[in-house]
């Protein structure tokens, strides 16, 4: 074999290997991305598409603002978007669960164990 096919060859190998390494990088990135994705749990996120952080805890009420349509000028040609608050009167998504404050037991925080008196 003389050079140029040689470096054909080889050329042809390393661009086989690359392809074939890009797909197991994406086959494992895909995996890490569901596997994160099932272990987050549900975003708390109301029919309203807001966030929970959005919403009143007393009454509800989203704070959001969101676009409407701004309406038309004097010839009937849309002015564009303006600015208003989201109509939602009360979140409706998953409840988040309550975080719960459990102090460690650790040999730190026990009292010693007394030896057993014979």
């Amino acid at each position: 074999m003389d050079a140029i096919s040689i470096a054909v060859v080889v050329m042809a190998g390393g661009y086989a290997v690359n392809g074939a390494l890009d797909r197991v990088r994406r086959l494992r990135k895909d995996r890490r991305e569901e596997q994160e994705k099932a272990l987050r749990g549900p975003e708390p996120v109301c029919g309203c598409g807001h966030h929970l952080a959005y919403h009143d805890l007393h009454d509800g009420r989203c704070y959001a603002e969101v676009k409407r349509k701004g309406g038309t000028d004097g010839e009937g040609r849309p002015k564009g978007q303006a600015p208003a608050q989201c109509t939602c009167r009360r979140y409706a998504g998953p409840e988040p669960l309550a975080t719960l404050y459990a102090p460690e037991l650790t040999a730190d925080a026990r009292p010693p164990l007394e030896p057993p008196t014979a």
